[in-house]
C-alpha cells in the first residue's frame, strides 16, 4: 500500500475509534436534519428554535423565490471536539463559536454546545440569515446582508413565545461613540473595503448596517420604510441604477436627510423590538430522536471537513464510505459537489446522475442534470427544433422529482418551461403550472420566451406576439434571447396576416357540362 494511503488510512481509523466513543443521535424536522453529540432534551430544544426562526423570519421578510436546499445541523458536545473541523486561519483552527457553510447543493450548521446556546445561536442565526438570503435568490448589497444578519440575529425563545430586535450593546457603544458613516460610504461597502475588514471602521460599519435596518424594519415609520427598502433593494440590482439616484426615488428624500432621521432615531435608544407567540405552536413533539448509525455519522463528518477545509483524508473516507455502502445517494452528492468545486464537470455528471439513479432526495441534483442536458440543446437553438420523446421523457422526470422535492424552486420552472416549449407534445397541466409561478422568478425572459413558442405553437399569434414585443424591447434581456424573440415575432407575424386575394382577371371559358 502506498505510504499516503497508508496515512490516510491509519488518520481515519484513529478518527472513527474517537467518533465511535461518542453517542450521536439523528433527528429530521421539515426543514433539517440534525447529528447531535449532546443530550436529546437540549437537541430538540436547538431544532425546534431553528424552525421557529426561519418560520419567524420568513414572516416578517417575505422570500417568495425560497428554496430549500438540504441542511444539515451538526452538534459537537465541546469546543474540543468542534476543533478539528475548524476552518484555519495562517494553519491554525479559526476561534469560532459556530458556522454555517452556504453551496449550492446543501448548507451545513456546525456548533460546540459547551459555548452556550445563547452564544453560538446568535452566531448561527446570523450566518443562517444569509443563507436563507441566498436561498431565496436575493443577492443584498452588503449592508443589508450584515444589517439583516445582525437584527435578525437576536431572535430568542421564552416559553411559549419569541423577541426580536432587541439592541445590541456592542453596536448601541460603537455608534454613541463614534460617528456615523455618511450613507453613501456605507453603501459603497464591498467585501474589499477596508470599513469591511479593518478594526473600528468594520465595528461602525456593522453597527450602523443594523441600525439602518432596525430603524426601517422596527421603527415607529416601519409600515412606510420596509416596503421603500425592498424596493431599493431591487433598484440597486439593476445595473442602469446608479444608487444615489436609486435612493432618492426610493425614499424621496436625499441622503442627508436620511441621515437625520436615522440619527435621532439612534441617539433616543428606544430600539422597539417585535414580541409574539411562536408561529409553530410546540414542536416538542413532533421532533423524534434515534440513534445514528456509523455510516451516516461518517458521511455527515467528513463532509463537514471537506466542505470545511478540503481534507483530502475526508475525501478519502467518502469514497470508501461510497464503495463500502453502494445503495445510499448521499456519498455521490458529496463527491459531486468536490468535483464541481474543482472544475470537473465530468465526474460531477457521473456522481449526480449516481445520486439520482440511486433516489436522491436532493432536489439540486435533478436540477443540475437536466440543466446540463439542456444547455447543450439550447446551444445554437432553432425554433423548428422538436425534442425526441425519449430524451424529453427523462429531462422531465429529473424536474418533476425537483419541484416535488422543492415546490418553490423557480429555476426548475424555467427548465420545464424550455422542455415544454421544444417537446412533440406539450404537457399544457405543467405550462399552466409553470405561469403561476412566473410572477416570482427575477429573470423572467427565458420562461417567457418559452411561453412564447408554446402559443405560437397553438397558433395564438396575438399572444405570442405581445409576449415577444416585452422581451424585444426589454434592456434587461440578453442578446440570445432577443434574437429568438425577433425570430419568433417575424414568424408569428408572418402566420398571422390573411392570405393574399387574388385580384387577377379568370379569362379561362366556363366549362359546360356534356
Amino acid at each position: 500500500m502506498p505510504r499516503l494511503i497508508f496515512l490516510l488510512s491509519l488518520g481515519l481509523s484513529l478518527a472513527h475509534g474517537a467518533w465511535a466513543r461518542d453517542k450521536w443521535i439523528y433527528a429530521r424536522s421539515e426543514h433539517f436534519e440534525m447529528f447531535s453529540c449532546v443530550p436529546e432534551k437540549e437537541s430538540r430544544e436547538l431544532l425546534g428554535s431553528l424552525e421557529q426562526f426561519r418560520a419567524t423570519v420568513l414572516s416578517i421578510y417575505s422570500l417568495p423565490r425560497l428554496r430549500d436546499p438540504r441542511t444539515t445541523v451538526i452538534v459537537f458536545k465541546s469546543d474540543g471536539q468542534f476543533k478539528p473541523y475548524k476552518p484555519l486561519y495562517q494553519g491554525k483552527p479559526t476561534d469560532i463559536a459556530g458556522d454555517c457553510l452556504t453551496w449550492s447543493d446543501e448548507t451545513i450548521i456546525a456548533l460546540a454546545a459547551d459555548n452556550g446556546f445563547d452564544v453560538t445561536n446568535e452566531v448561527v442565526f446570523h450566518e443562517y440569515t444569509h443563507s436563507l438570503l441566498a436561498s431565496g435568490g436575493e443577492t443584498p448589497p452588503l449592508w443589508l446582508n450584515e444589517g439583516l444578519a445582525e437584527l435578525f440575529s437576536t431572535f430568542a425563545i421564552s416559553g411559549d413565545s419569541y423577541e426580536l430586535g432587541r439592541a445590541k450593546p456592542n453596536h448601541v457603544g460603537m455608534l454613541n461613540r463614534v460617528p456615523l458613516m455618511p450613507l453613501g460610504e456605507l453603501f459603497a461597502v464591498n467585501h474589499q473595503s477596508p470599513s469591511y475588514n479593518e478594526g473600528v471602521r468594520q465595528g461602525i460599519f456593522y453597527a450602523e448596517s443594523w441600525g439602518l435596518v432596525h430603524f426601517m424594519l422596527f421603527g415607529e415609520d416601519r409600515a412606510t420604510y420596509m416596503p421603500m427598502m425592498r424596493r431599493f433593494d431591487v433598484l440597486l440590482s439593476e445595473r442602469d441604477h446608479p444608487t444615489d439616484r436609486s435612493f432618492r426615488e426610493t425614499f424621496g428624500m436625499s441622503y442627508a436627510d436620511m441621515e437625520t432621521k436615522l440619527h435621532h432615531y439612534l441617539r433616543e435608544g428606544e430600539y422597539f423590538f417585535r414580541s409574539a407567540k411562536l408561529p409553530l405552536g410546540d414542536l416538542s413533539s413532533q421532533i423524534k430522536f434515534r440513534p445514528a448509525d456509523d455510516f451516516e455519522r461518517d458521511v455527515a463528518l467528513a463532509n463537514l471537513s471537506l466542505r470545511i477545509r478540503g481534507d483530502k483524508a475526508a475525501m478519502y473516507q467518502i469514497t470508501q464510505l461510497s464503495d463500502s455502502h453502494p445503495e445510499s445517494p448521499r456519498p455521490h452528492e458529496v463527491l459531486a459537489a468536490m468535483a464541481a468545486k474543482e472544475g470537473d464537470s465530468g465526474g460531477a455528471i457521473v456522481h449526480w446522475r449516481r445520486a439520482a439513479d440511486l433516489g436522491s432526495d436532493n432536489a439540486y441534483i435533478y436540477l443540475r442534470l437536466a440543466k446540463e442536458r439542456l444547455d447543450q440543446i439550447m446551444t445554437g437553438l432553432s425554433l423548428d427544433y422538436r425534442m425526441p420523446d425519449e430524451p424529453a421523457a427523462q429531462l422531465r422526470g429529473w424536474l418533476d422529482r425537483a419541484v416535488a422535492l422543492s415546490p418553490n424552486y423557480l429555476e426548475a420552472y424555467e427548465a420545464l418551461a424550455d422542455i415544454e416549449a421544444l417537446a412533440e407534445k406539450p404537457r399544457f397541466d405543467v405550462v399552466n403550472r409553470v405561469q403561476s409561478v412566473v410572477p416570482r422568478m427575477k429573470d423572467k425572459s427565458r420562461t417567457l420566451l418559452a411561453m412564447a413558442i408554446i402559443r405560437w405553437r397553438r397558433k395564438d399569434y396575438p399572444t405570442a406576439r405581445k409576449i415577444t414585443g416585452l422581451l424585444i424591447d426589454s434592456p434587461q434581456v440578453s442578446p440570445a434571447v432577443r434574437s429568438l424573440a425577433k425570430q419568433l415575432d417575424a414568424r408569428a407575424a408572418e402566420a398571422a396576416e390573411p392570405p393574399a386575394v387574388s385580384t387577377t382577371a379568370n379569362t379561362e371559358e366556363p366549362q359546360t357540362a356534356k
